[in-house]
């Protein structure tokens, strides 16, 4: 089992919005460590893992500054008032989420309970990964899944040996391409069907 400990910092006013935040509690194996301040402080947005930008009262660009700062794999959620979603237009691509402001306590839950649920929902996945990956890949048969138009989605390092040819080079791609042939050999198209059936 994971353990992922979550750093957030929380920009701006709040209004008691921090506070109902701050006051639910994580999703196990998860925790949190909340970081606040009014104005906005580049060297915590560039160390947090989830970034609460109340943007009342800031400019535009500080959405601007904090998508520069941040941390690739860092999450942004924009809060801002109704009818200023304009602000936040330029930034669409780079961040998680925006919430319109003012937002009833109820509501304000079920935004961070659903962004909770995601989040977990994503470190399970990655975990799951992890398995996978280790249980083909300790193995020395050749592991592989294709899709039933014989494209290869996941190999293991046995493969990748076999084929002299990196997972990336690999995966995505047919038959023909990683055997070096010059086109799919008709019986292993036939032995793939009857497995499929």
């Amino acid at each position: 089992m994971y353990h992922c400990h979550v750093h957030f910092y929380l920009i701006g006013r709040g209004d008691g919005i921090f506070r109902v935040i701050k006051g639910m509690e994580p999703l196990l194996p998860i925790t949190h460590e909340f970081w606040e301040s009014d104005e906005l402080d580049m060297a915590l947005a560039a160390r947090a893992d989830v970034i609460l930008a109340d943007l009342r009262g800031m400019t535009a660009e500080a959405a601007g500054l904090l998508l520069s700062e941040k941390r690739p794999e860092a999450e942004l959620i924009l809060l801002h008032e109704t009818g200023r979603s304009a602000c936040a237009a330029p930034f669409l691509t780079g961040i998680t989420d925006v919430w319109t402001l003012p937002m009833p306590e109820p509501e304000l839950r079920f935004h961070f309970l659903r962004w909770q649920q995601s989040y977990k929902e994503r470190k399970d996945h990655w975990q799951t990964n992890q398995f996978l990956e280790a249980a083909i890949n300790s193995s020395p048969n050749l592991v592989w899944y294709k899709t039933k138009d014989g494209i290869h989605e996941k190999v293991n390092d046995s493969f990748c040996d076999t084929v002299n040819k990196s997972k990336k080079q690999v995966e995505g791609r047919g038959h023909a391409y990683i055997w070096d042939v010059e086109q799919d050999d008709p019986a292993c198209i036939e032995s793939e069907r009857l497995v499929m059936e």
